[in-house]
């Protein structure tokens, strides 16, 4: 994850610093702040009507960047960029407001600025815009927008003089006494998360917080402030209530006995999906920065699927697509499905969470309206495996998640996700196309290494469908084919 922030926040910095013309300032970093913020001063005093980048400045012994400084009357606008889509409504892509941290970044930034004597203007959030797409031909004139947080900034100022020494206090007080928590990845990980964990008492067994979904955590919450609870096991089934109590009394009833839970009808419901069948699984890539005409800011395009195909009743083949040459992966991606999911047999095709692949089929037919038509034949076609996954089954090991990365291993030991190298979920897997595809660093021999982790791990993903599919139907396991 940090490898993927770091290269995130390179490409859009490169392409902020961009706006500000061929001859902006960028002052050289020093060993020592002091120094640097001194020759960076000097900087601006020799150029006064030219943008600068990346500006060190410092004062009463806190230091900070300023992604840009750009000239405007008496003074200079701070603007800070941010690898974040700009905000057009309240959802959660793109809030409505801009984000607390930003501006409390922006805050501190404006109050050393002005500590040290450099006039300010006003302050700006440069954002991603979502709703642009890539034209082509390197025109990227129009990816950012603009977001004036002068008077947001103003309301902070007051604040910082407070939050640098409460930071001076705590470095050199005691360590707190804290309990990690959501607080903890909030915005950001936070590095020190682990050594955290490891002050704290232990865990307690099977606690309450393991009921699955957003409706689940609020009943356990509820259950804690008002009866105390923090076992599964303390409430009585009866309190167990909501829309989802069956899952929530199974759950309670596998941590009970230690054992996992395959409710009565899973068989049936499986035996009413006809054959063939295809095991299908996307693996996508987001970038900030669109490379490829049509495409939006952090638009997943899929660039690899695998797909076992089951012929009959155990009887199997594989195949996939991985793309890794740089080039827009989305035709190429079409015409494979093309040639391995018959359009016409009206086979389901299985995934697990299907909103995603939903999503990159729907994506694909937007940017390609002549396939449009197959596309939505392949939608109509999705068979989600996780809600059935919900409805039927549960084993503590799973920890309350339903995470095919979970389950997998609660019904086929043999096949745990850490046994693979370093491509062992999605993230991993878009860390892998950015080293392959983007880093000048990778070498041939490293490029084909990634290319068969990708491999490796996508017909994981589409080989534990076929076994979470044949556990639910109460079969013996399947063979797997030669290679696949």
């Amino acid at each position: 994850m940090d490898y993927r922030r770091a290269m995130d926040g390179n490409i859009v910095g490169e392409r902020a610093r961009a706006q500000l013309g061929p001859d902006f300032i960028w002052p050289p970093s020093q060993d020592d702040p002091e120094t640097s913020v001194a020759e960076a001063l000097i900087l601006l005093q020799q150029s006064p009507t030219v943008a600068a980048a990346e500006v060190p400045i410092l004062h009463n012994g806190l230091y900070a960047r300023a992604d840009a400084l750009i000239p405007e009357g008496n003074g200079y606008i701070l603007r800070e960029t941010k690898a974040s889509t700009f905000a057009l409504k309240a959802d959660k892509a793109t809030p409505g407001l801009p984000q607390e941290h930003h501006l409390n970044d922006l805050a501190i930034q404006s109050w050393v600025m002005m500590g040290i004597g450099v006039p300010f203007a006003r302050a700006e959030l440069n954002l991603l815009d979502s709703k642009w797409s890539y034209p082509g031909n390197g025109d990227y004139a129009s990816l950012f927008r603009q977001m004036d947080v002068t008077a947001e900034v103003m309301k902070r100022l007051e604040s910082v003089p407070g939050w640098l020494a409460r930071a001076k206090a705590d470095l050199t007080a005691d360590m707190p006494a804290v309990t990690t928590g959501k607080h903890c990845n909030d915005p950001y990980d936070c590095p020190f998360q682990g050594f955290c964990e490891a002050q704290q008492p232990p865990a307690v067994a099977n606690p309450i917080e393991l009921l699955p979904g957003a409706v689940g955590k609020k009943l356990a919450r509820k259950l804690g402030e008002m009866k105390g609870y923090v076992s599964m096991l303390d409430p009585s089934p009866e309190e167990l209530t909501g829309t989802r109590a069956d899952l929530y009394r199974r759950v309670q009833e596998a941590h009970r006995t230690g054992q996992g839970i395959l409710a009565d009808g899973s068989a049936q419901f499986m035996a009413q999906f006809p054959y063939p069948r295809y095991y299908f699984d996307f693996e996508g890539i987001d970038l900030p920065v669109p490379r490829w005409d049509g495409v939006h800011p952090y638009e997943q395009i899929p660039f690899q699927w695998s797909c076992h195909i089951e012929r009959d009743k155990g009887i199997f083949d594989h195949d996939e697509f991985l793309d890794l040459s740089g080039n827009d992966p989305s035709i190429g991606c079409i015409e494979r499905m093309r040639g391995i999911i018959n359009p016409e047999d009206g086979g389901p095709i299985f995934v697990y969470f299907s909103p995603y692949e939903r999503g990159r089929l729907q994506g694909l037919a937007q940017r390609h309206p002549q396939h449009a038509a197959l596309m939505q034949r392949y939608i109509d076609r999705l068979a989600d495996l996780l809600p059935i996954v919900k409805n039927y089954f549960y084993h503590p090991a799973m920890q309350g998640s339903f995470s095919i990365k979970k389950v997998l291993p609660a019904i086929a030991l043999d096949l745990d996700y850490g046994e693979l190298s370093e491509v062992q979920e999605g993230t991993g897997a878009q860390m892998a196309y950015l080293l392959a595809v983007l880093d000048p660093r990778t070498t041939p021999q490293r490029k084909a290494e990634l290319d068969q982790r990708l491999r490796k791990y996508c017909r994981q993903d589409t080989w534990a469908m076929v076994e979470v599919a044949y556990f639910l139907a109460r079969l013996e396991r399947p063979r797997r084919p030669t290679g696949a």
